[in-house]
């Protein structure tokens, strides 16, 4: 190889890493700037890029620029390896199995929503996009006799339609309908699930997603979620379920996300992809669909994708405190 040759492959090389580092580094830029919330979610790419930036940088033998690839997919790494580490306790009893799911204003297929309910013994079901003709299907299919009551309103006309269907006693706190308070016009509901264990406050979340000239709503809603959540003192378990139009990418997530647990990634499962589904050319990437919780153990966790839904649906089980 060419000295002359060489050079180039090196500054390619240089190039493509600082590209990278600079997608990377978004993570840590608390902005409402369009193009910059949809890179954020671009994380698990940035790790992949590298790792095969440094193994074609190896094969190729420029050692000169080896070192800086490596040292930068030593920090990304950093980052990712933690989410494949579990720390649930799948020996622990389930005590509460919490499963949320967005339900494409309404078109999701029903019977392999409740397949998935009945599988995975599923105590309470949070629903956003809910629609008064989806809630009549899964009733048909038996949610109103394996539910024992349930909460919220569903919506026809709008993707802010919210239920929350329990197997255990409820107690709604709020009806999570004042915009002024929730920054998103979505329903999301505070409950109290009383089970035989001891009660739990739930949290429903579906801020307003961060389209084209609405990342501003969007940080908002994330925002109030993290000011409901810094209200809960005291060491009562708590539960924020639903889609969250975030990933751990968005700092504003993140802040929401502190001092609770996300259940995919205490149960290690890593690069977690949640959306998008159905009505989309790409494949899912990112994971916006979240169950976090607060003085409870997570015994298993896992994600549901559906026919006609562009969401997966995500569900949780946990062990409460004795």
């Amino acid at each position: 190889m060419t000295a002359a040759r060489g050079r180039r492959l090196d500054v390619a090389v240089l190039v493509v890493l600082l590209a990278l580092v600079a997608v990377g580094a978004l993570r840590w830029f608390d902005t409402t700037a369009y193009a910059v919330v949809v890179l954020q979610t671009a994380g698990p790419f940035v790790v992949v890029g590298l790792l095969l930036l440094a193994v074609a940088t190896a094969l190729l033998r420029r050692w000169r620029v080896l070192g800086p690839v490596v040292v930068a997919l030593a920090v990304a790494g950093g980052l990712a390896v933690p989410t494949f580490l579990a720390s649930s306790s799948p020996k622990a009893d389930t005590d509460l199995t919490v499963m949320a799911a967005n339900l494409w204003v309404g078109q999701a297929n029903s019977t392999q929503l409740m397949d998935a309910v009945r599988f995975h013994a599923v105590d309470v079901l949070v629903l956003t996009e809910a629609t008064p003709d989806a809630v009549r299907r899964i009733d048909d299919l038996g949610a109103d006799s394996y539910f024992t009551t349930r909460t919220g309103v569903a919506r026809a006309d709008a993707s802010t339609g919210t239920m929350v269907l329990s197997r255990f006693p409820l107690t709604v706190s709020s009806r999570g309908a004042d915009q002024g308070v929730e920054a998103t016009a979505s329903l999301q509901p505070e409950v109290v699930v009383t089970t035989p264990k001891g009660p739990v406050r739930l949290k429903v979340a579906h801020p307003t997603a961060p389209l084209s000239g609405e990342t501003d709503a969007w940080r908002a809603g994330l925002a109030a979620l993290t000011t409901w959540k810094s209200r809960q003192g005291g060491t009562e378990p708590i539960v924020v379920a639903g889609d969250l139009n975030a990933s751990f990418g968005h700092p504003a997530f993140r802040e929401l996300a502190d001092g609770l647990v996300d259940a995919q990634r205490a149960d290690g499962q890593g690069w977690v992809r949640t959306w998008p589904f159905a009505g989309n050319r790409l494949p899912p990437f990112v994971q916006l669909d979240h169950v976090l919780s607060r003085g409870l153990t997570v015994v298993s966790a896992g994600q549901v994708a559906m026919n006609r839904a562009d969401h997966a649906a995500v569900w949780a089980a946990y062990a409460l405190p004795r």
